[in-house]
């Protein structure tokens, strides 16, 4: 599978110079967008779209998925901003929920915390995970957490029908897992409706092939977005142009989220954090 990978690596040298140069650039703007109420890393938005998923039964139409990536939870991201998100998805009453990755910034243990921070939400189908690459440093302490503590069903290069003709696809990340996509898609009729998960947006070169609907996170939106300039795109997707909303590959349609939580810094600019709830339409 052709994932992004990282070539014409810079020195070290001038990774640090260009480092230092963008928190340098940061920190001017952000005094700036202060000064202009700009900066809003604790405001949510809750953001919803109708989308046709295609072989859906007629049966599911209507139905309602939420998916929550990036909480972050950690010293970056308050449990504040993550109860805000599980209230506003608890207030969708969803049929499911997916969870797209990146729980903790580094620390395994803010694991049982967050799972704690999931308990209003209940939804009648469950809620679905898949692993993003900040959770690999004890990447099995962090599926035992939220298995046992809030009930998620971790997809780890796995599939799951959850409602009759409906399945939800996980796959490993692709930066930091070993993603098998024919694994993950070994029990999923050719004909049905598929949800497939994918923390990186690149993970979507899985299922390009198929009619689905692909869900990531991972990019935060660019998380600091200054007009005129490119937005910055996180490690492990070279190549790869887009870094929020909509796009389209082949048969798949992939929607990025902007996330929840801040990692690098506590700063979002032009780049709210969101929640996201899909009603899924049938044809």
């Amino acid at each position: 599978m052709n994932f992004a990978k990282q070539s014409n690596s810079p020195t070290p040298s001038r990774h640090v110079a260009t480092r230092r140069g963008f928190f340098q650039l940061c920190a001017g703007v952000t005094a700036a967008a202060l000064s202009e109420g700009l900066v809003e890393p604790f405001t949510l938005e809750a953001v919803s779209h109708e989308i046709l998923l295609p072989n859906l039964p007629s049966a599911l139409d209507g139905l309602k998925v939420v998916q929550l990536t990036d909480p972050h939870r950690g010293e970056l991201t308050p449990d504040s901003i993550i109860r805000a998100a599980v209230r506003q998805a608890a207030a969708w009453q969803p049929d499911l929920v997916v969870l797209t990755g990146d729980y903790v910034r580094w620390d395994a243990a803010d694991t049982l915390p967050f799972a704690q921070l999931l308990g209003p939400l209940t939804p009648r189908l469950g809620m679905i995970g898949i692993l993003g690459n900040h959770d690999y440093e004890y990447p099995n302490r962090v599926v035992r957490t939220l298995t046992d503590v809030a009930g998620v069903q971790m997809l780890r290069n796995a599939s799951l029908e959850v409602a009759s003709g409906l399945w939800v696809s996980g796959i490993e990340d692709t930066w930091k897992g070993i993603p098998d996509p024919a694994v993950a898609l070994q029990s999923v009729p050719g004909d049905a409706a598929l949800l497939f998960l994918t923390h990186n947006p690149v993970g979507v070169r899985c299922v390009q092939d198929r009619p689905c609907i692909a869900l990531s996170g991972h990019t935060h939106g660019g998380q600091f977005r200054v007009p005129g300039i490119a937005p910055h795109f996180p490690p492990g997707m070279e190549g790869f142009a887009q870094i929020d909303g909509w796009g389209t590959y082949d048969k798949a349609r992939l929607y990025i989220s902007r996330g929840i939580g801040c990692t690098a810094y506590p700063i979002r600019l032009n780049c709210p954090p969101e929640i996201t709830l899909f009603t899924l339409r049938a044809a």
